[in-house]
């Protein structure tokens, strides 16, 4: 008994704990390795393009994949979220974390691209990524919608 005077069931606190680990077990069990992968090698080509500079053909590629239907709004999610997370990781990499990257596979490319990446550019490029989030509510085309994107956060020579 508590101090003020409720009961607490003894095995309460063990029952939630193990749910909340089945529930983590699960997510992990469940998380698409392969998709997210993919989905971070089409964002890693947005922010190479939009930093470095490269060739659009690329790009412009990646970006045709991304079909009306509700197959290409949920690969187009997941790039979405995709960017966020490298974004922060960038972010992190600015801000002398680096031990908050949670690419940590990919944390040597991350770092090379923080280097071309201040604040004020990864700011701008969520605030872009915001758009694009938008425009899909509004049903714009999508590879059009990442095409302007990736050009949008492009740094002039």
């Amino acid at each position: 008994m508590h101090a003020s005077g409720v009961r607490e069931c003894p095995n309460s606190r063990p029952r939630l704990e193990e749910a909340g680990t089945r529930s983590a077990i699960g997510a992990a069990r469940s998380f698409d390795l392969a998709g997210y992968t993919a989905a971070r090698a089409q964002a890693l080509t947005i922010l190479n393009t939009a930093l470095r500079g490269t060739e659009h053909t690329e790009l412009f590629k990646m970006t045709e994949t991304y079909r009306a239907g509700a197959d290409g709004r949920d690969k187009l999610e997941k790039l979405l979220r995709t960017l966020y997370s490298l974004l922060q990781d960038l972010t992190f990499f600015n801000s002398s974390t680096p031990e908050l990257v949670r690419n940590t596979d990919i944390q040597a490319e991350l770092k090379k691209l923080a280097e071309s990446a201040d604040f004020g550019w990864i700011a701008f490029a969520a605030d872009r990524l915001n758009d694009v989030e938008r425009g899909m509510r509004r049903n714009l085309l999508r590879s059009l919608s990442l095409d302007a994107f990736a050009t949008a956060l492009e740094r002039s020579s």
